[in-house]
């Protein structure tokens, strides 16, 4: 059975959610026995992940049905969702990692790992399906786990006002998404991709816009796109920081899958017109993000504010590359995918380490940390460089493929967006640099006793390190997932 892999990385991931909650209710030390399995559980889904990869990279399309007739769930993976994959499973491994050491003076940790894991679930679930009612309830699996992943420290009123903030703004998309489902059904009678799609060209078109929009703003509000970004900040920075770190890094890029995956499989008709309007939204999006980070004193929300930003670079890649024909648009859009990442995810697991120590998020509190944690501070000094785009770091890479779509446009249009882009790395620094100065400022923090990222903190903020330094150096490492990826959305526009 071809689809054998994609049924044990669920396997893989569903059990050890179950697992993992009753190892860490019953362990004495719940943290490390709920984190140790969810740790094997997302390497038995990397496991799995590889051949899978592997089938997918000699031209194969694995696949496997789960029940019958028209509640049967089909898995499908391309080279588009492998891509996905292996940056979701990384992270999560990273994160996962980092949890061991950040997350042991918690309580009800067991739940934590279990909620990580079906989110996690829930995520490459999205990847995989092949239509839209599937691609819903995997949406909530991984919505629904976030929601209660950001109110985890609930004896705070924070995190329960930020994800109540979260909930409401997302129900509302998600009712949105509910609404287009249902009406491609009463049209077209079907909800697989390639059937909607194949009927849709007899659809009326005021139907089809208006199922466009459905869709667009249902997944943008998960996308955190402008103006629909606004329950970012509080949930990212209210958040544990290992899930902050997937929230910016994973969860918002899945949401964004999510949107490009309908509107290239089912809307091929309005496509072309799409990429536009997702240029325009780029542009929007990096501005609101950008400006509002400048005027940050909170560094989680500063960086949340980043992940606005960030993700207009992937808005405008795809949207030129779709619009305009530019392949480096659509090349730069899910490589910047990749980079910010594990960028982003290096950044909140600097950080986390310096406020669970200093506690308290204010940057002005944080002058001189990095005469005391030399590694924390210069993992953040690289992630902060990268995600502005500063060479020879990720960042710089996929931004420079980014606006050489622009020029490849061939015209005035396509220079002012790679103009807008580079402005807008230009202007990340403003808010960047700052906290790396203060970190670097005179020691006013002498009487705090300090210390560095605890080991199992270390090696997550190294791995992340390595992967945003070598996918600057050698991109082709990374590019070798973005490239049949990209043929996916070629094949998919015709």
């Amino acid at each position: 059975m071809s689809g054998q892999y994609i049924l044990l990385m669920f396997i893989a991931l569903f059990a050890g959610s179950i697992v993992s909650y009753i190892v860490g209710h019953w362990s004495k030390k719940p943290c490390k026995a709920a984190g140790l399995v969810a740790l094997l559980a997302l390497l038995f889904a990397a496991a799995a992940f590889i051949p899978l990869a592997q089938q997918v990279a000699v031209g194969e399309l694995p696949s496997v049905a789960v029940g019958d007739g028209f509640f049967a769930i089909i898995l499908q993976a391309d080279a588009l969702s492998v891509f996905m994959i292996a940056v979701i499973l990384l992270l999560s491994l990273a994160a996962t990692i980092y949890s061991w050491n950040y997350m042991e003076e918690d309580e009800g940790v067991e739940k934590y790992y279990g909620l990580l894991l079906l989110m996690i679930a829930g995520m490459i679930g999205i990847t995989l399906t092949t239509d839209l009612f599937n691609l819903y309830v995997f949406f909530e699996l991984m919505a629904i786990s976030s929601y209660a992943l950001v109110a985890f420290r609930k004896d705070n009123f924070e995190p329960i006002e930020a994800a109540f903030k979260y909930l409401v703004m997302s129900a509302v998309g998600s009712a949105f998404v509910l609404l287009g489902i249902a009406i491609t059904f009463m049209y077209t009678g079907n909800l697989q991709f390639v059937a909607v799609a194949q009927s849709i060209t007899e659809v009326p078109t005021p139907v089809v816009l208006l199922l466009v929009g459905l869709f667009l703003g249902g997944f943008g509000v998960k996308t955190a796109m402008a103006p629909l970004h606004t329950w970012l900040p509080d949930a990212h920075s209210a958040a544990p920081t290992g899930i902050s770190a997937m929230l910016s890094g994973v969860v918002i890029e899945t949401g964004f899958f999510a949107m490009l995956r309908v509107l290239l499989s089912v809307f091929a008709g309005v496509t072309v017109t799409m990429g536009l309007v997702l240029a325009l939204l780029a542009v929007l999006t990096m501005f609101a993000g950008n400006f509002l980070a400048l005027v940050q004193k909170d560094v989680k929300r500063m960086l949340a504010y980043s992940s606005v930003a960030q993700i207009g670079y992937v808005l405008m890649g795809i949207g030129l590359g779709i619009y305009y024909g530019a392949v480096t648009g659509l090349t730069g859009g899910l490589f910047h995918i990749m980079t910010h990442a594990f960028m982003k995810g290096l950044a909140f697991f600097c950080v986390g380490v310096i406020i669970h120590q200093i506690g308290n998020r204010e940057i002005s509190s944080m002058r001189g940390v990095g005469r005391h944690m030399p590694l924390t501070a210069a993992g953040f000094t690289i992630a902060a460089l990268a995600l502005a785009g500063v060479p020879p770091l990720s960042g710089f890479m996929s931004k420079w493929l980014i606006y050489n779509a622009g020029v490849e446009v061939g015209s005035t249009v396509g220079i002012v967006f790679a103009a807008i882009a580079i402005a807008n790395s230009i202007l990340s620094l403003g808010y960047y640099l700052p906290v790396v100065s203060t970190f670097y400022a005179k020691d006013e923090t002498a009487e705090i006793n300090l210390h560095d990222a605890p080991t199992w903190c270390a090696v997550s903020i190294a791995g992340l390190v390595v992967l945003t330094i070598a996918l600057g150096i050698f991109p082709q490492v990374g590019l070798k997932f973005v490239y049949p990826a990209v043929n996916v959305i070629a094949s998919l526009i015709g």
